[in-house]
């Protein structure tokens, strides 16, 4: 009977299938089979495949395939919904029958879609009418009605539509304002006039006047982003024509992945299945291979997203692609612009990579501006990744202050970085623990009286390296405790006596994650340093471990899977809700949908006995002091309340859940907006007086607290934490 039930369902489903059908692949049912045997006794949780884990599976898929509810009708995912119910015994059973038969019909559904869109554009859109689009769609219904669904498509094309004329205009007018202070520069300097300007860089405007053409490469890049010959109409066709391209394109190896992956990640989302195609995996990780941009991407509302920009790499280096950013398009230098939405991530990553050297375009809609009106064209030199850009660096400052002058030592780290292969050429192998430790020891050399530790950005690493480095700071004892299972083991401080005994401010931020959470957490509990930043990290609690399905069977793939928790001396875990601060000093990042809480099927905050240990102070009266001290330095900043300002707008802008699709009105807006979107850089507060300063390569990776902010603030709050705090007393 369950059978039958199922033929009637997916007789209903692909009723009107027409599309030519992809097969599943010969070894598809035992590579599910081996999964559904393994994730049971190797993840975390240990839960047994159930309905539960079927439910969840399926929403996934739907998440993956759909993940804005705009392709799939009501009735589609109800029917998908009904079929679930046996879901759990088809998966032990190796079924990958509902997973093809779901894209086949999601297939179909956009393909009627995309003919839905042509005959939108063949009509034109009103803008004079006040309606509005509500794109913010993740937990939106589906549409009950065919009505109801075209109405949806048609706000949702006329966005589209809207946001490429807004911005051409934003792209105009900076393109004006820029020729302005061009002019205005060649006013102040008499000498740069000297040379006769180039006939092509001349042109007439309509009163008849010679002009510096200064507008030239702004042109450019605008006709290179909109593809010069091209209306909104046709760029509009255009991409739904690719979109349908890629679609019709994908493999049984694609939407295998796709299912395996929503199984893996109905027991958390960080647990993933890793087809043979290692370089085209989930979450490529770009920084590690020697042709790359220095990004870690992962595929997010059918675009490439920044997860994370990895200093050392030319992304870093160049500065504009920030995480959250969104690539919807790669350019080769001298080719035309390849719109990349709901592609693949793997053929994304095919695009940006190339020879070392060579220039890649991205066109990316910023993390601040979540409506997707403005696209911004970065190029990018590809080349490799120097370890010593990503290594740790120190720096010492001298801070005067009226009650005398303070020698002040920083210490960045990028990473959690060690290399397991056993080093080269002869040499030790380099890990970030022993690298900081040199530089520990340099700055007690030269007798600096406190250290800022700057973890922002830092995502993480080895473990090892973690618990090491925290050991620096700390005389004896535990560091983090690791629970696999129902087993749970502290993590010791392996040497006894500390590195560096005096004051420590420890810098993070909403990118700051895993390792840098557990040293951060350590300290703070210990008493042994001053947590500032934004309202809380990022809240990754976990460990995963990567492992073949089969060893005898390179073909079968591998299983990235969340093995272990990680859990804090006092016995809170940091899944989650990560590390709160002592001090607050809020970024951009801080606004954004930026963290763990913002991720699907994310384990739960938990927690376990606390273990023994003996902290070397109790800062929390000192922290009170130091933050109404900060916040007083602060106020009194202008150019720090000016930016504070800029966050707490962003902050509104980001709460938005739909826009207008009347021209006027969203052109107000966007101006409005205009200024949050110039930003040289979201995720750091720079100093106005200094953000005109031209720096080479080799300065991009200083340390610079005087464009920085936050990292000048964190060493005014430690020359306040060393006059209430003397170096600890080793027990």
């Amino acid at each position: 009977m369950k059978n039958f039930i199922r033929l009637l369902l997916l007789s209903f489903l692909v009723s009107t299938a027409r599309a030519e059908r992809i097969e599943p692949q010969e070894n598809a049912s035992q590579i599910l089979s081996l999964l559904t045997r393994t994730m049971p006794q190797v993840h975390m949780s240990h839960e047994p495949v159930s309905e539960s884990v079927a439910r969840r599976t399926l929403e996934n898929l739907l998440r993956s395939l759909d993940f804005d509810r705009t392709i799939f009708l009501a009735e589609d995912v109800a029917g998908l919904r009904r079929m679930a119910s046996g879901l759990d015994e088809d998966l032990k059973d190796g079924d990958v029958e509902l997973a093809f038969e779901a894209f086949h019909l999601y297939k179909e559904r956009a393909t009627d879609r995309v003919e839905f869109v042509k005959g939108l554009l063949d009509e034109g859109f009103d803008l004079e009418t006040e309606e509005t689009y509500v794109w913010r769609r993740k937990d939106a219904a589906w549409a009950e009605t065919e009505e109801e669904w075209n109405e949806l498509w048609r706000k949702k094309v006329k966005n589209e539509y809207l946001g490429i004329l807004i911005g051409r205009e934003m792209r105009e007018l900076d393109a004006a304002e820029e020729a302005s202070e061009e002019n205005k520069k060649k006013e102040a300097d008499p000498d740069s006039l000297s040379q006769e300007p180039s006939e092509e860089n001349i042109t007439l405007d309509e009163e008849g006047d010679e002009t510096l053409n200064v507008i030239e490469e702004e042109e450019k890049e605008e006709n290179d982003i909109l593809e010069a010959d091209l209306t909104p109409e046709e760029r509009i066709r255009k991409r739904y024509g690719q979109f349908l391209e890629v679609l019709n394109g994908h493999d049984s190896e694609y939407i295998l992945q796709i299912f395996l992956s929503s199984f893996t990640e109905a027991y958390d989302i960080h647990s993933s299945y890793l087809s043979p195609r290692k370089e085209e995996d989930f979450d490529i990780q770009m920084t590690l291979q020697l042709t790359g941009i220095g990004a870690i991407l992962t595929y997010d509302e059918g675009a490439a997203k920044i997860q994370r920009v990895m200093k050392g790499g030319p992304a870093a280096s160049d500065g504009r692609l920030q995480a959250g950013d969104k690539i919807i398009a790669v350019e080769q230098e001298g080719e035309e612009p390849v719109d990349i939405l709901y592609w693949p991530l793997y053929k994304s990553v095919r695009l940006i990579r190339g020879e070392i050297g060579t220039t890649v375009i991205l066109h990316v809609i910023p993390a601040s501006d979540a409506t997707g009106s403005l696209v911004e064209k970065i190029d990018i030199v590809r080349d490799v990744i120097k370890l010593e850009e990503k290594a740790a660096r120190s720096e010492v400052y001298d801070l005067d202050r009226e009650e005398g002058s303070y020698k002040l030592g920083i210490i960045a780290l990028p990473d959690f970085y060690a290399d397991f292969s056993g080093g080269s050429n002869g040499e030790e192998p380099r890990s970030s623990a022993k690298d900081v430790r040199k530089l520990l020891e340099e700055l007690n050399t030269e007798e600096v009286q406190g250290l800022v530790l700057d973890l922002r950005n830092n995502g993480g690493g080895s473990l090892r390296d973690c618990v090491e480095m925290s050991g620096y700071f700390v005389d004896k004892g535990p560091i983090v405790q690791v629970k696999s299972g129902r087993r749970v083991r502290a993590m010791r401080d392996p040497e006894r006596g500390m590195v560096f005994d005096k004051p420590v401010v420890v810098l993070v931020n909403r990118l700051s994650a895993s390792a840098s959470e557990i040293l951060a957490a350590a300290l703070q509990d210990y008493g042994r340093a001053v947590i500032v930043g934004d309202t809380k990290t990022h809240g990754k609690g976990t460990v995963q471990s990567l492992m073949p399905l089969d060893r005898g069977d390179d073909s079968l793939g591998s299983l990235k899977v969340t093995t272990a928790g990680f859990f804090r001396v006092d016995g809170r875990s940091t899944q989650l809700k990560g590390v709160s601060p002592d001090i607050l000093i809020r970024t951009p990042y801080d606004v954004m949908e930026v963290g763990e809480e913002y991720l699907d099927n994310v384990l739960p905050w938990s927690w376990v006995s606390p273990v023994r240990y003996k902290p070397s102070a109790d800062l929390r009266e000192v922290n009170e002091v130091l933050s109404e001290r900060s916040d007083e330095r602060l106020s009194a900043n202008e150019t720090f309340s000016v930016y504070q300002e800029k966050v707490d707008r962003l902050e509104e802008r980001m709460k938005r859940r739909e826009v207008s699709l009347q021209w006027e009105t969203r052109l107000a807006t966007q101006l409005k907006d205009r200024e949050l979107d110039k930003l040289q850089d979201k995720g750091l507060m720079i100093a106005d007086d200094s953000e005109d300063e031209d720096l080479d390569e080799e300065e991009m990776f200083m340390i610079r607290p005087d464009r920085d902010m936050v990292l000048k603030e964190g060493l005014e709050i430690l020359a306040d934490l060393i006059s209430y705090v003397p170096p600890v007393a080793q027990q």
